[in-house]
């Protein structure tokens, strides 16, 4: 997130979240970088700097785990492993021909765990 990586959101009381026009709030572009309105004020002109756009929503685990009926039907479903490094979802897996498969309940499932 950037929020997170840009310290004057990331240790303000507001933050940033994805607006409903598909705008970062307080977020916008700054030279090689970016710059917090909320907090910069004098620097951060949200009149004429461009706003950042918000990332594309990505699937959760439980997402990816609802469109496979083995994960979808089973007693687990699927969650991120988000203490691990890189973050995996429990039980999903990456097959060589780019399927995936669930774990738990395919004796066949081999491959690459699904980043998450």
């Amino acid at each position: 997130d950037i929020c997170d990586g840009y310290s004057p959101c990331a240790d303000s009381k507001y933050g940033s979240y994805c607006k409903g026009n598909g705008v970062c709030f307080g977020l916008y572009h700054k030279d090689d970088g970016y710059c917090f309105q909320p907090t910069e004020q004098d620097t951060c002109d949200d009149y004429t700097l461009e706003p950042v756009a918000c990332p594309e929503p990505t699937h959760t685990c439980q997402d990816v785990c609802n469109d496979m009926s083995q994960c979808r039907d089973s007693k687990w479903g699927s969650y991120c492993k988000t203490w691990q490094n890189p973050a995996v979802c429990f039980g999903i897996i990456k097959k060589d021909d780019g399927s995936l498969c669930f774990a738990p309940t395919d004796s066949d499932c081999e491959g690459e765990p699904y980043y998450c």
